[in-house]
C-alpha cells in the first residue's frame, strides 16, 4: 500500500513508518492542513468607530496526520500500537510531506496524545488522528535548495521539485552565484519573503573576496543594504581568498565571527526576482544557497 505522507529527519533523509516485513503496521492515509492564522495589531481612534489594523504577523496553523494501523491479531495490535506511541515520542522534531506535493516539507513534532480507534468487533484494524505541533514558521519549505538548481541550470530531473513551486521560469532565471557583477537577479520561487536572520542554515550568503578592499555595501531588492567595514578601519581590510559567510544571525569571516565589523543589517530576499547591487567591491564571487519557503 502506498504510503500519502512521507517524514523526513533533520537532516532532511527519509524515515519508513513503523511497520513489519509483512507490511504490517502503520500506514499514512492523508495530511490535513489549516490556513495560517494571524495576530492581528490593531488601534482605535477616539471618535472614530470601529479599529484600525496597522499589522498583522503570521502565527500558527492546524495539521493532522491521519493514518491505519493493520496487525495480524490482537496480540500484534497492541505491540504494533505501542510501536507507534514510541516511534513518534522519540522521533522529537521531523519533517512532513503530502505525497501529492512531496517536495514541500513542514516542520513538526507530536506533542499531544491520541488514540486508535478500532471498529466493533475488529481486533486488528485501526484509524487513528495525530495532531501536529509547528515546529518553528508556519510554512511549507523545499526540500532542495536554490543551489541545486543552479548546479543544474534548471530544474533537474532527479525528482526534488514539482508543479506549483514557483519554477514556471526561464533557466537563466535560476542562477544564484553570481562574480565580478555590479548588480545581479536572485529569483525566490517561493511565497513567502525571506529575512535571513530568522533562516539559519536554510539561507546561507557567502562572498568570496578576490582582491583588497576595505570597505563594500550589497543593497538587496529593498533598497536597504548590508555594508562591511562602515567605519573603514583599516586593521579590518578584506584580502584575496576571505570568505564572508552570512548564516542566519551568524556572520563570519573564516569562521570567525564579524558582525561588529558591520553594519548589522540582514537582507531580505522577497518572493520573486530580486536585484541585488554591489559596491565597493568589483572582483568576487557570490552565492545564495537557500531553500523556498511556501504558504
Amino acid at each position: 500500500m502506498k504510503d500519502y505522507f512521507q517524514i523526513y529527519d533533520l537532516g532532511f533523509n527519509p524515515i519508513p513508518l513503523p511497520t513489519d516485513e509483512l507490511g504490517y503496521g502503520l500506514r499514512g492515509l492523508d495530511v490535513s492542513v489549516s490556513s495560517i492564522s494571524q495576530d492581528v495589531t490593531e488601534h482605535s481612534m477616539h471618535g472614530v468607530p470601529g479599529n484600525i489594523i496597522t499589522g498583522v504577523t503570521d502565527r500558527d496553523r492546524e495539521i493532522m496526520l491521519h493514518a491505519r494501523l493493520r496487525a495480524k491479531d490482537a496480540t500484534d495490535f497492541r505491540l504494533k500500537r505501542d510501536r507507534v506511541y514510541s516511534f513518534f515520542k522519540r522521533l522529537g522534531s521531523f519533517y512532513v510531506t503530502e505525497s501529492q506535493q512531496g517536495n514541500k516539507l513542514m516542520k513538526v513534532r507530536v506533542i499531544d496524545s491520541y488514540e486508535f480507534e478500532r471498529p466493533e468487533n475488529n481486533r486488528t484494524f485501526a484509524t487513528v488522528e495525530i495532531p501536529l505541533k509547528i515546529d518553528g514558521q508556519p510554512y511549507w519549505i523545499s526540500r532542495f535548495t536554490s543551489m541545486d538548481l543552479h548546479r543544474n541550470q534548471g530544474v533537474p530531473f532527479h525528482g526534488g521539485w514539482s508543479f506549483g513551486m514557483g519554477l514556471d521560469v526561464e533557466s537563466d532565471r535560476l542562477t544564484y552565484q553570481h562574480s565580478n557583477k555590479a548588480s545581479f537577479n536572485i529569483y525566490n520561487a517561493g511565497t513567502v519573503p525571506l529575512k535571513t536572520i530568522q533562516e539559519l542554515d536554510n539561507c546561507i550568503i557567502t562572498i568570496e573576496v578576490n582582491e583588497t578592499v576595505n570597505n563594500f555595501t550589497l543593497f538587496d531588492a529593498t533598497g536597504r543594504y548590508f555594508e562591511y567595514n562602515p567605519m573603514r578601519n583599516d586593521d579590518w581590510t578584506l584580502t584575496p581568498g576571505r570568505k564572508i559567510v552570512l548564516n542566519g544571525a551568524r556572520i563570519r569571516m573564516n569562521e570567525t565571527p564579524i558582525l561588529e565589523r558591520t553594519n548589522r543589517y540582514f537582507m531580505r530576499i522577497l518572493p520573486g526576482d530580486n536585484t541585488f547591487r554591489m559596491e565597493g567591491l568589483s572582483n568576487y564571487t557570490i552565492t545564495f544557497d537557500f531553500r523556498f519557503k511556501y504558504d
